[in-house]
């Protein structure tokens, strides 16, 4: 599985169509009062289906992340006790499966690690390709080290150690973030609804006020202009709310 990439499944297309269909609809009808202005809002369906990969994206890499600290931690356990890298990381799949869950991605991940291990494939080189499908910075530069260990005659248990330490920083930042951030990203949605739903209330309260904008040429350009100008407030604040560690 190449975590690089997210597949939606069909709850999710279902889902990201219905809201990429509403919005066209509300564009549609606060923008341009027009059926036709659904298909300048079209656009707005591949948008949201890429939205909710990167979003579905960032999500498996932070769970990947979360079972590949458990992973070495266990790891690291087990060579503690004696057990060579191959047996710990053999160890570690048995407690894995307990901790998390038998479909967890990293207890799927090990599993086949250790099944081709069991065939003389090199382990070094199956946490090397495991780092690349994974798309993690931490995975990958803890293969490079540990392959680098294994070829040198390396400390695996430190190596191992400081890596979940590392990852274990990075996932509790991570939620630090979140929680200072929360109040934030509510604003952030709130302030994105607020010109849509001034827009929607002069339309209602004065239903002639704003025609001029939607009966000329002229008008419609500065709606369009409007609506380039919203869309753009809106990619911004979502970059100033996504904070990367």
């Amino acid at each position: 599985m190449d975590y690089r990439n997210y597949n939606l499944n069909q709850k999710e297309i279902a889902l990201c169509l219905l809201q990429s269909g509403g919005m066209s609809l509300l564009i549609a009808g606060l923008f341009y009062h027009s059926f036709w202005g659904i298909l300048l809002a079209l656009p707005l369906i591949p948008f949201f289906l890429y939205q909710c990969k990167e979003y579905g994206k960032v999500r498996q890499q932070r769970e990947l992340s979360f079972g590949f600290k458990e992973c070495i931690r266990l790891a690291a356990a087990a060579m503690r006790a004696g057990y060579s890298p191959e047996n710990a990381f053999a160890e570690a799949e048995k407690e894995l499966s307990h901790l998390l869950s038998e479909q967890d991605m990293m207890c799927r991940e090990l599993r086949e690690i250790n099944r081709q291990v069991r065939l003389n494939i090199p382990l070094e080189k199956l946490l090397s390709e495991f780092a690349f499908r994974s798309g993690v910075e931490e995975i990958r530069i803890f293969a490079q080290v540990f392959a680098h260990a294994k070829r040198s005659g390396g400390d695996f248990i430190r190596i191992l150690q400081e890596t979940a330490q590392r990852i274990s920083d990075k996932v509790e930042v991570l939620q630090e973030i979140q929680t200072v951030i929360a109040a934030k990203e509510m604003e952030q949605k709130i302030m994105n609804v607020i010109p849509l739903g001034i827009l929607l209330m002069v339309s209602l309260g004065s239903p002639g006020f704003l025609d001029v904008l939607y009966q000329s040429a002229f008008g419609r350009c500065v709606m369009t202009l409007c609506l380039l100008i919203y869309g753009a407030a809106y990619l911004l604040s979502k970059r100033i709310v996504a904070i990367e560690v």
